[in-house]
C-alpha cells in the first residue's frame, strides 16, 4: 500500500479543494467515521443556550427532524453546568448519554441513547466561536485520540472559514443560497430542492440554515418574507 493510499479522505487532496457546504459535509463525515463516530454537528456557539440551539446549525448529518433530540441527547451527556464551564471554553469535553427524562423509550426512538458525545471548542480569527459536536456508539476516548481529532477538525474548520464563513459573516447569500431560497420559495420542500439542484438533502438543509442566519430570520418562512421583502428573490 502507498502512502497516498493511506491518508484519510478528511486529511488528503479534498482538504485542500474544498470550496463550498458538500465538500466540507463529506469531509466531517469522513473525519467522523474515521473516529469510529456516526454522526456529526457543526454549530456556532450562542452564549443564550448551552451548547447550542437549532439556529446555530452549520453543517450536521443528523436528519432536520431529529435535530432537537440529538441536542437534548447532548446536553444529558455533557451536563449543563459542565457544557458552560471554563473547561469548554478552552478544550473537548466528552460524555455518555443515557435514557432522556420525558422521552418515554416505548414512545420515542432515540438512535443518539448510549452515544458517546465528543465537543470540539473552535474559534475564528476574530473569536467568534463555534464548536463541533461527534456521536457515535463507541468508547470514551482518550487523551491521545482527542489530540489527534482536535487536530483534523481545525485543519477542516481552518479551510472552512476561508471558503465560507467569512462570505457568512458578510450578510450577503451566495448564488446557491440565494437560488435555494427561490426554490423554497415556490413552495418546495428540501427534498424537493436537492433533486432539483442535485444536491444531498443535508447540504440544502444547510444553505437554508446559512440563509436563515444571514438575513437573521426565525425560521425558513420568515426567510422566504425577508427575501422577497428585500427583493433578493423574484
Amino acid at each position: 500500500m502507498t502512502n497516498a493510499a493511506a491518508v484519510p479522505f478528511h486529511t488528503g487532496p479534498e482538504l485542500n479543494r474544498a470550496i463550498n457546504r458538500t465538500d466540507f459535509f463529506r469531509l466531517f463525515k469522513a473525519a467522523a467515521h474515521h473516529y469510529h463516530f456516526d454522526n456529526f454537528v457543526l454549530a456556532k456557539i450562542s452564549e443564550a443556550a448551552a451548547p447550542f440551539g437549532e439556529r446555530e446549525i452549520v453543517i450536521t448529518n443528523v436528519a432536520e427532524r431529529r435535530a432537537t433530540l440529538f441536542i437534548r441527547t447532548l446536553k444529558e451527556a455533557l451536563g449543563a453546568i459542565k457544557a458552560k464551564s471554563t473547561q469548554f471554553l478552552t478544550s473537548p469535553v466528552f460524555g455518555k448519554s443515557a435514557q432522556l427524562e420525558g422521552y418515554p423509550a416505548d414512545l420515542v426512538f432515540n438512535e443518539f441513547n448510549g452515544n458517546t458525545f465528543l465537543l470540539i471548542p473552535l474559534f475564528t480569527p476574530e473569536g467568534r466561536r463555534y464548536c463541533l459536536v461527534l456521536s457515535g456508539v463507541r468508547q470514551e476516548p482518550d487523551q491521545s485520540e482527542i489530540a489527534d481529532v482536535l487536530l483534523d477538525v481545525m485543519r477542516i474548520f481552518d479551510k472552512l472559514y476561508e471558503e465560507i464563513l467569512t462570505q457568512e459573516m458578510s450578510g450577503r447569500l451566495t448564488q446557491r443560497e440565494a437560488e435555494i431560497v427561490k426554490w423554497t420559495s415556490e413552495g418546495k420542500t428540501s427534498a424537493e430542492i436537492a433533486i432539483i439542484l442535485g444536491l444531498s438533502e443535508h447540504t440544502v438543509n444547510s444553505h437554508i440554515t446559512a440563509a436563515v442566519r444571514k438575513l437573521d430570520a426565525v425560521n425558513r418562512v420568515h426567510m422566504v418574507a425577508i427575501a422577497l421583502r428585500n427583493g433578493l428573490v423574484s
